[in-house]
């Protein structure tokens, strides 16, 4: 039950999860709210116990079903602001126990509210995640129940906190992955071959090696680049559910304080409850815009996928709450 519980924490703060809110302590509420889950994950029925008048649904609520859009913000610093370099919806449902992932790519061409046409991932840095979510809802109606935004840097500490996860690395990807390594060996003053891949296959990478593998660029295209974070987000998940409740206690302590979201502890520990009681999730994958629904176009000198929105909206229901989904 502890490693469950430290689980759920730690499972929105490594999917570029969760945090707690400007106010950290937990109300009698809050705390009546968890140990509510708690019990249900272990015992099933817990109607004898007294629960607050204003005692919510779990975060996936009536439907089953609950958005998180997960945001890696392309920003150096500490700082979690500027660009978001990966958009990406993760949408659970808790009747099939399926994990779907929606990555959405960062040149595609939107109306964003106020501002004109740009790329999707400019309305981060014109408005934060309210004016994403908004532009997200109006160009392909996807309905957000909560955010989590984290910047690179982190993202590489969490995952060297984890232990590393396993990936598969080609030929042409290693030596990419490499030369983005260099390039950060050498901004943090480190030598420049330290954590160097000497082969391809299937291996476990560090933070740094991770991160330079997300962030490859000119070797395909941003299409394949959209299924590589994909794959880092499902490694990352399967990384968790093999920790001891020691180390991730450990990292949940250091670390919840560290990233930017909308999720209420409480949320997040229904969301990640039920998760993590599913004996086998399910992962599927989507990438918007989708085949057969876009055109390449350079405007102004600058390259941008142009979606047919009609195409993408209707993909993405389909996908998310398809028939039997529901």
């Amino acid at each position: 039950m502890l490693k469950r519980w430290a689980c759920l924490l730690l499972s929105l703060l490594l999917l570029f999860s969760a945090a707690l809110a400007e106010d950290a302590a937990l109300t009698d509420e809050e705390i009546t709210r968890l140990l509510w889950e708690m019990y249900q994950q272990e015992n099933g029925d817990a109607d004898f116990m007294v629960l607050p008048e204003d005692y919510e649904l779990p975060a996936e609520g009536k439907s089953g079903i609950y958005n998180l859009l997960l945001l890696g913000i392309d920003n150096p610093t500490d700082k979690v602001t500027g660009r978001s370099d990966t958009m990406l919806l993760a949408s659970f449902n808790a009747y099939t126990g399926k994990l779907k992932l929606v990555s959405f790519m960062r040149d595609t061409y939107v109306a964003i509210p106020h501002r004109g046409h740009n790329k999707l991932n400019a309305a981060f840095s014109f408005g934060g995640p309210e004016l994403l979510l908004e532009t997200l809802a109006a160009s392909f109606g996807v309905h957000v129940d909560g955010y989590v935004a984290v910047n690179y840097g982190l993202m590489a500490q969490l995952v060297d906190a984890i232990g590393g996860v396993e990936l598969e690395i080609s030929q042409d990807e290693v030596k990419k992955l490499n030369g983005i390594l260099e390039y950060y060996n050498y901004l943090r003053g480190a030598p420049r071959d330290e954590g160097v891949l000497a082969q391809p296959g299937r291996q476990v990478l560090n933070g740094l090696q991770t991160m330079s593998f997300a962030r490859i660029r000119k070797l395909d295209s941003d299409f394949v680049r959209v299924q590589r974070q994909q794959n880092v987000i499902i490694a990352i998940y399967q990384k968790l559910r093999a920790l001891d409740m020691l180390t991730l206690t450990r990292i949940i302590t250091e670390y919840i304080g560290k990233v930017v979201t909308n999720v209420t502890l409480a949320k997040a520990a229904s969301l990640v409850a039920s998760v993590l009681s599913q004996p086998d999730v399910e992962i599927q994958t989507l990438r918007v815009p989708v085949d057969h629904a876009y055109t390449r176009r350079t405007m102004n000198d600058t390259y941008y996928v142009v979606p047919n929105l009609e195409k993408c909206r209707q993909a993405i229901q389909d996908f998310l709450y398809g028939q039997g989904e529901e």
